[in-house]
């Protein structure tokens, strides 16, 4: 019984690999009759059009329009918040909050505790940091507004620090599944090697018998 099933297996592996074999053939042979039938010699030479490089000028036009547009709508939105920190601000007494140059300092310190974040993060601060102060304006309470400043700091970039870890330990663990993947392939392509040649082992031997 085992040596009916052993030699059945056999027999399927090289059907297999006559299979596969003929397939790579076949694919050597069209590639090859494909790279013949080319009759255009002159495609070897380079073909420079005007109409290519009008379509990279333009390209390259929309794209830097784009970036200015992108831009524009970023200053906006920012001085937007900037604003509105600054409208909410000055509703607070004058030994609160020194309004002198308020909304330049307010957007230079802004743009400093900021500036090294991409420009949704520094959206999300100023958004931030504009309700809190608008809350504390409405609700009327008395605080000191570099501490409070101090503190909303210091939790806005703990959360942000938070998110990029979190997304750290996730394409790490991307990575780590990419590898579980590669590891299980390279072991069935071993697997399939040592098949193939068991099976030519055993051809030989069958041979000579």
């Amino acid at each position: 019984m085992f040596r009916f099933i052993e030699k059945s297996f056999l027999k399927t592996v090289q059907i297999i690999i006559l299979i596969f074999a003929a397939i790579v053939l076949i694919m050597a042979i069209t590639l090859g009759y494909n790279k013949i039938s080319v009759k255009d010699e002159k495609a070897d030479f380079p073909v420079i059009k005007l109409a290519d490089y009008q379509k990279m000028r333009t390209n390259q036009e929309k794209q830097i329009a784009k970036n200015l547009s992108d831009n524009q709508n970023f200053e906006q939105k920012f001085n937007s918040y900037i604003d509105d920190i600054v409208s909410a601000l000055s509703n607070f007494p004058d030994q609160v909050v020194d309004k002198k140059d308020l909304k330049q300092k307010v957007k230079v310190s802004s743009k400093i505790k900021t500036n090294q974040y991409s420009q949704s993060v520094q959206l999300s601060y100023v958004e931030s940091l504009a309700k809190l102060t608008n809350q504390v304006a409405t609700v009327g309470i008395k605080v000191n507004i570099d501490e409070l400043t101090s503190w909303h700091d210091q939790s806005f970039f703990q959360q942000i620090q938070k998110k990029s870890k979190t997304n750290f330990v996730h394409i790490g663990s991307l990575r780590i599944e990419r590898g579980v993947y590669s590891a299980l392939w390279n072991a069935l392509t071993i697997f399939a090697m040592l098949v193939i040649m068991l099976a030519v082992l055993r051809i030989e031997q069958n041979t000579r018998k």
